[in-house]
Order: C-alpha cells, then sequence, then structure tokens
C-alpha cells in the first residue's frame, strides 16, 4: 500500500515537472525570433513577454509601450513581445510613413478581432475586418480620404472639437 502511494506521488511529481517544462518550452518557444533577425529586442519574461506590468495590472500597455519607446531613444525600431508573439516597436517616422503609405498592402490584418455572431456591430468596424473584406472596403474608402476633401472636412472636425470642448467645460463646472 504504502508502495503504490509513493509511486503515485512520484508520478504526480513527474507529470507536474513535465507539463511545467512543456508550458515552459511553448511560451518561450519564439523568444529568439528578433535575435535571428538581427534586430534590436527587450529581453522578454516567461509567459508574459515584455507586458509583465500590464499581466499584474500594475500599468496600462500604453505606459508600459511608452516606456519601451523612451528606453530605446537611439534606435529606429525595437523588437518586443506580447506574451510570446513577436511585435516590432517603430520609432522612425520615415518608416511609419511607408508602412501606412508605401507598404500598406503588406500590413492588412490585425491582432484584434471580434466575433461576427456575438457582436455584428463591432465586429465590422473597419480596424477589426481582415483579408478580402478589408481589402474591399479599403477600395470604396480611399476616395473619401483625399487631401482636398480632408481639408474640406477640417473646419467641420474643429468645430466639433471646439463644441466636445465646451461641454466638458460645462461638465467639469457643474461636476459631473
Amino acid at each position: 500500500m504504502i508502495l503504490t502511494f509513493e509511486y503515485l506521488i512520484l508520478g504526480l511529481v513527474v507529470s507536474l515537472s513535465a507539463i511545467s517544462i512543456a508550458l515552459y518550452l511553448y511560451f518561450t518557444r519564439n523568444f529568439k525570433f528578433w535575435k535571428k533577425l538581427g534586430i534590436p529586442y527587450v529581453k522578454p519574461t516567461p509567459f508574459v513577454g515584455n507586458l509583465k506590468e500590464c499581466a499584474f495590472q500594475k500599468a496600462t500597455i500604453g505606459k508600459r509601450l511608452q516606456q519601451i519607446y523612451e528606453e530605446h531613444s537611439d534606435k529606429p525600431y525595437v523588437g518586443i513581445f506580447s506574451f510570446d508573439k513577436p511585435n516590432l516597436l517603430i520609432r522612425d517616422v520615415e518608416l511609419v510613413k511607408n508602412i501606412l503609405v508605401k507598404d500598406f498592402q503588406y500590413f492588412t490584418d490585425r491582432v484584434t478581432s471580434a466575433d461576427e455572431k456575438l457582436d455584428p456591430l463591432f465586429s465590422r468596424a473597419l480596424f477589426l475586418v481582415k483579408g478580402q473584406r478589408w481589402r474591399n472596403w479599403r477600395i470604396k474608402l480611399n476616395p473619401v480620404y483625399t487631401s482636398g476633401k480632408m481639408k474640406m472636412m477640417f473646419c467641420l472636425v474643429d468645430t466639433c472639437g471646439k463644441e466636445l470642448a465646451d461641454c466638458l467645460k460645462k461638465a467639469s463646472v457643474y461636476g459631473k
């Protein structure tokens, strides 16, 4: 009886160790991604990558990205990890312009998405749509954002911004 109990404990310890090692290897499998490409990167922490503070709710993702951005001010870009997924934080304005204008067709799909059955309205938001559907929408919406039309819209956006500022000022006076 004692012997089977010892085997049971040993089997449990071995199983838990194997599961722990497997999880560790799974969550650190991509951590050499930026090193292989020769891109400077922030050394990640197992399981959470570079978002440890965010995972433990000690900082917002915006604050953490700003911190990384400021720490690497001497580099045009830096590799980071969102848990086990590699991401590139781009600091150089010219690179950002190239990505957003010239090379835009190569950056179609976003990380975030929404299930169309669960949230039919939000899943159709332009920044969540992926693949061919996104390309079709972009072709349709591209003529709306010409420089001439943007200049015409500036007055409207400026007026709306001033109205919003007035509303917020009035609300803050009343303590809302």
